[in-house]
């Protein structure tokens, strides 16, 4: 992409931003980093088939590969930002703009577009796997920064959305972690590397929190490689409700949380809305707003 630089690893403003980071760990209780899990802790005697069944069958439980059945995919959601993310991380949160939003999704392409509303006014995204395109109130952007940051965001919000179904998980291929027990479950975790990762990083890593008996997801645990202030960071995003909403397990309520380098609170948002099978055309959510089929909010939940 003209004008986008990608081999920022060493910046000035990363390193800064890492001081800073580090300084607040040591005034926040409990700010430690938690490890991003490793080959280490691969349950020994697995290979990759038994992992493949575990990872197919949460793909199953969650209304399996969508694009065997919608043509687009519509949510609403409405969330809040923690405290201390916006400061720490200003142009990846955005949060003037990334409260509410509608997102749209064509599964058979991978087109996204998610349209935000704040306090400052909208953020248009629209994402494909190889571009990106952002408007700020109808104004396209071309701050390489922040569509680098737009990038990353609406490629991790694809994933904790679609869960399992996220089409880049579909042709991964997984390890088996040793089981993680929270509140007395013990979930099983799978591990694989996406290449390309989130945004336009080369790689990202990914574990799955899976629970036993239902194979519901639990949680999803990522590296953030795609920009240059969240290079070695890693977040994991809760999935604390679904609903079945026709053939889709819809997440209704996240948690994203930073891990390291410190942990903290990041973002809890809500699902408001959700449908699917409109059919919109791609010209109806590529520029500054959402037109005709596209247009009307996803219908309210419940």
């Amino acid at each position: 992409m003209p004008g986008v630089s990608f081999g920022m690893r060493s910046s000035l403003a990363f390193r800064r931003l890492f001081s800073v980071l580090l300084i607040m760990g040591a005034l926040i209780g409990g700010g430690c980093s938690t490890p991003f899990p490793g080959a280490k802790e691969q349950m020994a005697g697995t290979d990759a088939a038994e992992a493949g069944e575990i990872f197919a069958l949460c793909l199953a439980a969650h209304g399996g590969d969508p694009r065997s059945w919608a043509t687009d995919i519509n949510f609403s959601m409405d969330g809040e930002w923690g405290k201390l993310i916006p400061r720490i991380q200003p142009v990846v949160t955005d949060v003037d703009y990334r409260i509410r939003a509608e997102e749209r999704y064509r599964p058979a392409d991978r087109h996204y577009a998610v349209l935000w509303n704040g306090p400052a006014g909208t953020k248009k995204v629209v994402r494909t796997p190889e571009t990106i395109a952002v408007y700020y109130n109808g104004v396209r952007e071309t701050d390489a920064a922040k569509l680098r940051a737009a990038a990353l965001t609406a490629d991790a919000f694809q994933l904790f959305h679609l869960g399992p179904a996220f089409p880049p998980l579909s042709s991964a291929s997984f390890s088996r972690l040793t089981d993680k027990t929270e509140t007395g479950v013990p979930y099983v975790r799978l591990r694989t590397t996406l290449r390309p990762g989130f945004g336009f990083s080369e790689d990202d890593d990914v574990v799955l929190w899976i629970h036993p008996q239902t194979s519901r997801l639990f949680r999803v645990h990522l590296t953030l490689n795609g920009f240059e202030t969240t290079q070695g960071a890693h977040v994991d995003t809760t999935f604390l409700a679904y609903r079945r909403i026709g053939e889709m397990l819809v997440p209704t309520e996240l948690n994203e949380r930073v891990r390291g380098p410190l942990r903290l609170q990041a973002h809890r948002w809500s699902m408001t809305g959700a449908d699917f099978n409109r059919g919109w055309a791609i010209t109806d959510i590529t520029g500054a707003g959402f037109e005709n089929a596209a247009a009307a909010p996803a219908s309210p939940l419940d």
